[in-house]
């Protein structure tokens, strides 16, 4: 436990290999004095000319108001490091908050060469102080950078290059619990985040406007999406991941605002989904404005006891009252392959394709999707779809064609174009 007030807090910069004490002196409140001491510390670490510099929070518990650290540092071609051994949690009452327009708790912005790490937690607390109820998530376009603003993220890196976030544990974040915006070449891997299944808009990872960016080796169960890839995204890598409990792993929503950029080159292979309300998803808005959505991969994915394990929805509308609810969607889905999917749905339709009237998914292909609904042979809706259609079975089916075995398509699994 932490005194109400702090006289002596110290703050650890190791600089090529020495062990630097900042030592300071407060009368004030204690979380002032950590978010002080921890700038402090920043700066020393960050202004250091020769690099390689490592800010160490120490083992402990330490409340903190909302902090951005920024760059550019001064030796930006040289390694930082921060590493965070202690507990870290938002201060009670809202004083985390330097003003009612502050949606991020812990931010690191235009830094390069930044490793976060360590075997410390930050928890959020939004399971003791509640989480968001509004509807609504980031939009990551240049002109109108949120929405809404009635959550906290619990830690951003945003316009971020050459950065991993590696063995943190994230607990019960207000809103999303790490967000890579505006970055390149970023690696989140061997994550732990928890939040309950019931908490909203606690997305694990989300990406937005970001490139070259790895998700890998993390274990992730929130009340919303495992890992949720953003407008204006390339290059994004998700393997190893276990979601669960969320709504699984999507890209979207997409098309909620002008000036979105297209996703493309998403890869999401060798993760596991248990118990979540969607699988694999892919969302738009309806009455969006065109952008684009391509080259898209899921390979080697086992799901559990998922409620609609592959799922395009180009009619997404999460309040029940958007306004343009009866216009087509007009971002443009296409090249999508979903390789090697196998595990059961607890629901009856394990795969619906629900794409745009305006602007049909194209180059949609299954290979050896395997899925089965207990004892009933799986369901399926497919609207404006070109592209195959996957082979849906039974589990008594399934149990007969042997481990690994491939079940013969359907008659009429070559192209699938149907009206909803």
């Amino acid at each position: 436990m932490v005194s109400r007030k702090l006289i002596c807090n110290e703050e650890i910069v190791r600089n090529m290999g020495r062990n630097i004490l900042f030592q300071k002196k407060y009368e004030r409140v204690w979380y002032l004095v950590y978010v002080k001491a921890f700038l402090a510390a920043w700066r020393a670490a960050c202004g250091s000319a020769a690099g390689n510099a490592t800010l160490l929070i120490p083992e402990g518990t330490f409340a903190v108001s909302t902090v951005e650290f920024s760059g550019p540092c001064k030796n930006g071609r040289s390694p930082l490091a921060v590493v965070v051994d202690g507990v870290l949690h938002p201060c009670a009452g809202g004083c985390h908050r330097k003003s009612g327009d502050d949606d991020v708790w812990i931010t690191f912005s235009g830094v390069s060469n930044l490793l976060v790490t360590g075997a410390g937690t930050l928890d959020g607390r939004g399971g003791e102080h509640g989480h968001s109820n509004g509807g609504g998530k980031l939009t990551t376009t240049t002109t109108n950078t949120h929405i809404w603003r009635t959550f906290v993220q619990t830690l951003e890196l945003d316009s971020v290059a050459n950065a991993t976030v590696r063995g943190l544990r994230f607990l019960n974040s207000r809103g999303f619990h790490l967000n890579l915006h505006r970055s390149s070449h970023v690696a989140a891997e061997r994550l732990r985040i928890e939040a309950p299944a019931a908490s909203r808009n606690t997305d694990g990872i989300h990406v937005g406007l970001s490139s070259h960016v790895t998700v890998a080796d993390s274990l992730v169960g929130t009340g919303d999406d495992c890992v949720s890839i953003g407008p204006g995204s390339s290059g994004v890598v998700i393997a190893g991941v276990a979601c669960g409990p969320g709504h699984g792993i999507s890209v979207g929503s997409l098309g909620r605002e002008e000036g979105e950029g297209d996703v493309r080159g998403l890869v999401v292979r060798n993760c596991t989904v248990v118990g979540t309300t969607n699988g694999l998803r892919i969302k738009t808005w309806p009455g969006s404005p065109p952008s684009r959505a391509f080259n898209i991969t899921f390979r080697d994915i086992v799901m559990s006891n998922v409620s609609n394990p592959i799922i395009i929805d180009q009619h997404y509308c999460p309040h029940a009252h958007c306004s343009d609810i009866a216009k087509p969607s007009l971002v443009q889905i296409s090249d999508v392959t979903y390789e090697r999917i196998e595990g059961t749905s607890s629901s009856r339709v394990a795969v619906q394709l629900l794409c745009s009237e305006d602007r049909p998914c194209s180059g949609v292909r299954f290979d050896r999707v395997n899925l089965s609904c207990g004892r009933e042979r799986c369901g399926s809706k497919f609207s404006n779809v070109e592209g195959t259609k996957p082979t849906l079975v039974a589990a008594d089916e399934a149990a007969a064609f042997g481990p690994g075995a491939v079940p013969p398509p359907d008659q009429d699994a070559d192209v699938v174009e149907s009206q909803h």
